[in-house]
């Protein structure tokens, strides 16, 4: 089963430039269209010792503030080496300043946090810094290429600080999104009925992983089975094809502290009624606790079987097939998955999906800073007497005026607990009571692990209530204390929470 790195790599860049490459129709619907926001995929290689170095692959999608400026967040996953399951997440921000019509020089820095397979001694407390410059070259229609060096560190006691070459590319698209949360419009109904007709599905999977009977932990041991908790989201070309982008965590079973992020495609076909079978294949990284999927390249292939229940709401099943092509892990697996699908303009509007909104969505995208205070003795396996310092992203998209469905994913920075991770879903509810301060409440539930947290399985459930104020119509700040605990570990802390959100219109939920 073992196969050349160096064709594990091409190949998972050769199918994430397909998928990206495809998108770019479905945000934009004329040529006239001036986009305002670019996916991006880099390769590099890091040295992380004197005779070893890691191939990693950085994804993300920015946002265009300003003709020069943009910002965004991505992650960034070993695919080559023997590192697999090292994942790191964070903010991208970037500057650019034309040359030439088609030539420019850019540099910006990642600051982000994780970890895995190396421990404390490689990432340290987590903290990752990169800076970066480059030349870009406009090919027009079929995106940017890039090539530049970069500079990583892991400060906070890691190991790692490396220079190396790189090489990018990035697809700009457009998709509506207004500052702040107004009634008023600047665009004609007619104008954003066409810019956000594309369709969109997010859902909740929870998938029981069957290993192989060859798969093996990172020590030799037979690989036994886990269960993972995670989402799903696709956004749809056409009726049938769509691209998707999956990320799940260990949430059962004895390899906590196990992630993985897929990007890949395939269609969706209906069958009779409210009824259609499915089929995609992806590819991405993935591994760490103790599961053998060397340096973290995965390939995956699905099918599978949902039901609209009613408008927009789903239900699914699926079976896949999932291998680390220069590892030994392997299994098959068998999925559930709640999900909402919906926008696409009216007239293709089949199988349950809801019509179309002339209002858009009222989201809020917050950079969340945590601080984990020992409730339990017995919370973590090492430095118990040390608080854990977490940074990260959270997407609430609003239901109305009030409740929101939220999805939350952290890792850790300080505390020596490099390699923490954890990513949640729930409900929440924000309420104004007097000018322009609010309450907010939340819960959510999900996977986390890593950087020696006693999470048992790895599922855990966590609460924040809080107090915010806006200190614009697009920018609120935010306090949060809370509790989040293990369901079967000896993991539980105090939370105190600070958060910047970004507050917008979007037809992402359309």
């Amino acid at each position: 089963m073992n196969r050349p790195v160096g064709f594990s790599v091409l190949l998972f860049l050769a199918v994430f430039l397909l998928v990206v490459s495809s998108v770019k129709p479905a945000f934009s619907s004329d040529s006239s269209t001036v986009p305002n926001g670019y996916l991006n995929a880099v390769y590099e290689e890091w040295e992380i010792s004197d005779d070893e170095t890691m191939g990693v692959v950085g994804l993300g999608v920015h946002h265009n503030f300003s003709d020069c400026f943009s910002l965004g967040v991505g992650s960034w996953m070993a695919v080559k080496g023997e590192r697999g399951g090292f994942i790191t997440l964070g903010v991208d921000g970037n500057l650019c300043l034309p040359i030439t019509e088609r030539i420019a020089f850019e540099s910006g820095v990642f600051i982000g946090a994780g970890g895995g397979r190396g421990g404390y001694t490689l990432s340290g407390g987590g903290l990752m810094l990169r800076p970066h410059a480059q030349l870009t070259y406009d090919t027009g229609s079929f995106g940017k290429l890039s090539a530049g060096v970069s500079y990583v560190r892991f400060p906070n006691g890691g190991s790692i600080e490396s220079t190396q070459p790189y090489i990018s590319f990035s697809l700009p698209f457009y998709a509506y999104m207004e500052n702040g949360w107004t009634d008023g419009h600047s665009e004609s109904t007619a104008q954003k009925r066409e810019r956000g007709s594309r369709s969109n599905s997010l859902a909740a999977v929870v998938r029981d992983l069957h290993a192989a009977s060859g798969a093996e932990t990172v020590n030799g041991a037979a690989q036994r089975d886990f269960t993972l908790l995670g989402i799903e989201w696709r956004s749809y070309f056409n009726d049938s094809w769509y691209a998707k982008l999956e990320t799940e965590g260990a949430a059962g079973g004895n390899s906590r502290g196990y992630m993985q992020i897929l990007v890949g495609g395939g269609a969706q076909v209906p069958v009779a009624g409210n009824l259609f079978v499915n089929a995609d294949a992806s590819v991405g990284g993935g591994g760490g606790g103790n599961v053998d999927t060397g340096g973290g390249l995965l390939l995956d292939a699905s099918a599978g079987i949902g039901y609209y229940l009613a408008s927009g709401l789903f239900a699914g099943l699926s079976g896949a097939y999932i291998t680390a092509p220069d590892g030994t892990f392997e299994a098959t697996s068998l999925a559930l998955k709640l999900g909402y699908r919906s926008g696409g303009s009216p007239a293709n509007n089949d199988n349950g999906i809801s019509r179309f909104s002339e209002k858009p969505s009222n989201m809020r995208l917050r950079l969340v800073h945590q601080i984990y205070y020992k409730a339990s003795d017995l919370w973590r396996t090492h430095q118990a007497d040390m608080n854990v310092e977490n940074i990260g992203i959270q997407i609430d998209g609003f239901l109305d005026r009030n409740w929101y469905l939220t999805g939350q994913g952290l890792a850790a920075y300080g505390g020596d607990a490099g390699a923490y991770m954890t990513g949640l879903l729930g409900l929440g509810v924000r309420k104004n009571i007097v000018g322009k301060a609010f309450v907010n409440a939340e819960g959510l539930v999900g996977a986390a692990g890593g950087g020696g947290l006693a999470t048992g399985g790895g599922l855990v459930w966590q609460g924040n209530v809080g107090l915010g104020y806006d200190l614009h119509p697009s920018l609120s700040a935010l306090a949060t204390v809370g509790r989040i605990d293990a369901f079967d570990g000896d993991f539980k802390a105090d939370v105190f929470g600070l958060s910047l959100a970004y507050n917008f219109n979007s037809f992402l939920l359309h």
